[in-house]
């Protein structure tokens, strides 16, 4: 079961990677036409220690902490990834859907 969990968040992660890459390139150019002026991707409430007004930090995050998963197999921290993790799929595919048209 634990093998199969960690397949899952290691091919979520790899997944997330791609779009956040594809993601920050569309939000760099929309910050050079003056369309894109955020300061964070996430609200300070999202569960997410990282701040920033690209994917690239909070993707870091996420495969941080699947590392100490490994480590620790600790419950509490497996639930906080999943979640950040299905927080960074909705929002990337918000974001493809608006921005890819």
């Amino acid at each position: 079961m634990t093998a199969n969990v960690n397949q899952q968040l290691i091919d979520n992660i790899s997944i997330i990677l791609k779009k956040s890459l594809t993601a920050d390139a569309t939000l760099a150019d929309l910050r050079e036409k003056k369309l894109a002026s955020f300061e964070a991707i996430f609200k300070k409430d999202a569960g997410f220690n990282s701040s920033a007004n690209t994917f690239q930090p909070y993707v870091e995050e996420v495969a941080d902490d699947l590392l100490k998963w490994q480590q620790s197999q600790d419950q509490k921290l497996l639930i906080s990834l999943v979640k950040r993790i299905e927080q960074l799929f909705s929002v990337l595919g918000n974001f493809e859907k608006t921005y890819t048209q």
